[in-house]
């Protein structure tokens, strides 16, 4: 059977009943639908819950706030509107904040909260974003206020603090004085001086002895002759405290041993070269010791003897000068002949001037080198303590004239007094602003 075709009818204005095509009949259901979403009461109370506690809290935040506070506060609303609009005043704005002093720091906690808050806030719709876009203008302007007026309230909170911080000192309690305080600001000033210092003063009172101030940078030479026969006497010389040479004849029962005993206590060895002396006033020639040198030597002869004599001292020997001599040293030849050891072996000869027609001067010139003499006094011609004495003070005089003195005592002669009156002066020779050599530093 053929499927009929069902139409539905429809009133006409008229009161006729027309057929509804299919069509039709489909749109005014589609119509009539109910929408599938709904909300259910639930969710209405939470979402209106949330919002009440959103306005609460805003609410009481803005109770909370100080007029600081609230100047904060808009001053971070207009750099979220500006962050926003992603203007181009943005890096002015930032560059204008960092000139403003920062706010105290019992404000700083409320203004934290104050922004944790705004960032707890929902994020404006776009129609809310051109609503602030359009009004960025005017909330540049407030921005700008507010900065200027924080300024003012932050300069006027600094000199309350100040005025505070004065009548707080004025009011403090006096304090009673400390005497010892007051004893000491009482006292004149005075340098203070070290335990060093103050030992060294108390070290050198008032010197016994009347030494002039040294002049031209005095250098004293102590020379101690005729060592070779007591070593022991020797020590004494070798404990004095400055350095000085000792100078040891050859050929002696001793004089390795003494040569030794000058080296183990550091100070310069020299070889005491015994020459031929005029004869004494009543006609008796003395007797000079053996490896002297003679007058009928040859210029050979006299260079083997010192020679011989330097070797059997032994080695370190820093130079030579001459045991009595008178009428050696008078020959400008046979002392040539010591000259020329002398630069051979690379040592000095100190001229003694036992008599004052020396040739030494003269065959030195010759010869082109140099030499050391001895213008100052013996100190021993006299064997006493104030005699040694004054001879010292004769030898520092020419110190002072020609800038060094070459002062020579005896080993044996004079042990009993001139090491101990070496001792004791020395001190105040130094404290007068002498100083101490050898021979062989003045070459």
């Amino acid at each position: 059977m053929p499927v009929q075709k069902k139409h539905t009818t429809r009133t006409s204005s008229k009161g006729k009943k027309k057929p509804l095509s299919r069509t039709t009949h489909t749109a005014r259901k589609r119509k009539t639908k109910k929408p599938k979403v709904v909300l259910s009461a639930g969710k209405v109370y939470l979402l209106s819950g949330i919002i009440i506690a959103v306005c609460a809290v805003s609410l009481l935040f803005s109770i909370l706030a100080t007029p600081s506070d609230d100047t904060a506060f808009e001053k971070k609303g207009a750099q979220k509107t500006e962050s926003l609009a992603k203007s181009p005043v943005e890096s002015k704005e930032k560059a204008e904040k960092k000139t403003i002093p920062q706010v105290s720091p019992i404000q700083q906690p409320i203004s934290q909260k104050t922004e944790d808050a705004q960032k707890k806030t929902v994020a404006p719709s776009s129609e809310k974003k051109t609503a602030l876009q359009s009004a960025q203008p005017l909330q540049q302007a407030q921005a700008k206020k507010s900065q200027s007026a924080e300024a003012a309230r932050t300069k006027e909170r600094q000199q309350r603090q100040a005025q505070t911080q004065k009548s707080e000192v004025n009011s403090a309690p006096l304090q009673k004085p400390d005497p010892s305080k007051a004893l000491a600001a009482a006292k004149p000033d005075k340098p203070e001086i070290s335990p060093t210092e103050h030992k060294t003063e108390k070290s050198q009172p008032k010197s016994p002895f009347t030494i002039p101030s040294a002049k031209n940078g005095a250098t004293l030479v102590f020379v101690i002759d005729d060592a070779g026969l007591h070593p022991e006497y020797v020590r004494r010389y070798t404990a004095l405290p400055f350095p000085l040479a000792i100078a040891v004849l050859p050929h002696l029962s001793c004089s390795k041993e003494c040569a030794q005993v000058v080296r183990a206590g550091y100070k310069e060895l020299m070889l005491h070269q015994p020459m031929q002396a005029h004869a004494y006033p009543n006609g008796k020639t003395p007797d000079p010791g053996k490896g002297a040198i003679l007058p009928d030597m040859s210029t050979a002869q006299v260079a083997e003897t010192i020679k011989q004599n330097l070797d059997q001292i032994g080695p370190d020997v820093k130079g030579f000068n001459n045991h009595e001599g008178s009428l050696i040293t008078e020959n400008a030849i046979k002392m040539g002949a010591a000259l020329e050891v002398a630069a051979e072996r690379g040592i000095y000869f100190l001229d003694s001037r036992t008599t004052s027609h020396s040739a030494v001067p003269q065959a030195a010139l010759e010869r082109d080198m140099r030499y050391i003499a001895r213008f100052a006094p013996f100190l021993d011609n006299k064997i006493d303590r104030e005699s040694m004495l004054q001879e010292l003070y004769r030898g520092l005089e020419v110190a002072n004239k020609n800038g060094y003195a070459v002062i020579i005592g005896h080993v044996d002669k004079s042990v009993h007094i001139l090491p101990q009156l070496l001792a004791d002066i020395y001190p105040y020779l130094v404290q007068a602003g002498y100083t101490f050599a050898t021979p062989s530093s003045l070459r």
